[in-house]
């Protein structure tokens, strides 16, 4: 019929169907997720070492040191200080950490550990004007337990919530250096322990060369 447009489809042809438009491409999941698990994983090591650093410990392999008084003096004239060592103890007692440690958070810290009788370990920690920050972080901000006398000075004693890590802290320094010490032993044997310690200059080792702790 003339004048008329039909639009229909032809009879028998199919209907023609668009195609759906190509979506994005499909998001590389993954890289996001594991860029941030090697942070927080480099970030926990970091939390770590610094942890380990002033944990009291003991190597069952270490060696023991053999110029306690020697590093004493060296770290004694870097730092201007004189830094105690222990003096008088039985020889069942060996010296096995002796060092300066350094961290980002907390003032630079002598630290003289010792293997002690039972598996044990005790250590002596100073630092100049140790602050409350430090001396919590050499006790673990554990309970107060009492006082104890040594030697005429007055200690505070400090245990850690699980019971296996005691401290004394020295009310007075001890050679102009604030002074906790500190470790897995019993109490009896952390007394013991401090009152051996003295500053080198006034110690047995202060005119030895290679020493091991003294015979008893």
């Amino acid at each position: 019929m003339v004048g008329v447009n039909d639009t229909s489809t032809p009879t028998g042809l199919p209907s023609a169907t668009p195609e759906p438009a190509a979506g994005p491409p499909p998001r590389r999941r993954g890289m996001g997720s594991t860029r941030s698990m090697v942070i927080s994983m480099v970030i926990v090591a970091f939390a770590v070492v610094g942890w380990w650093a002033f944990v009291p410990r003991s190597t069952p392999t270490a060696q023991p040191v053999a110029d306690v008084a020697g590093i004493a003096r060296e770290i004694g004239i870097s730092r201007h200080w004189d830094p105690a060592v222990a003096d008088g103890l039985p020889s069942t007692w060996s010296p096995v950490n002796v060092r300066l440690v350094t961290l980002s958070d907390q003032p630079p810290t002598w630290q003289a550990g010792y293997d002690v009788p039972g598996g044990k370990y005790i250590r002596v920690l100073q630092t100049a004007n140790g602050n409350t920050s430090w001396v919590q972080a050499q006790t673990g901000n554990g309970a107060a337990k009492g006082i104890v006398t040594i030697g005429g000075v007055v200690w505070s004693k400090v245990e850690r919530a699980d019971g296996g890590e005691r401290s004394l802290i020295r009310s007075a320094p001890l050679g102009g250096l604030s002074t906790v010490v500190d470790g897995t032993g019993s109490w009896s044997q952390l007394i013991q322990f401090a009152a051996s310690v003295k500053p080198l200059s006034k110690s047995a080792l202060a005119t030895k060369g290679p020493t091991t702790a003294p015979s008893s």
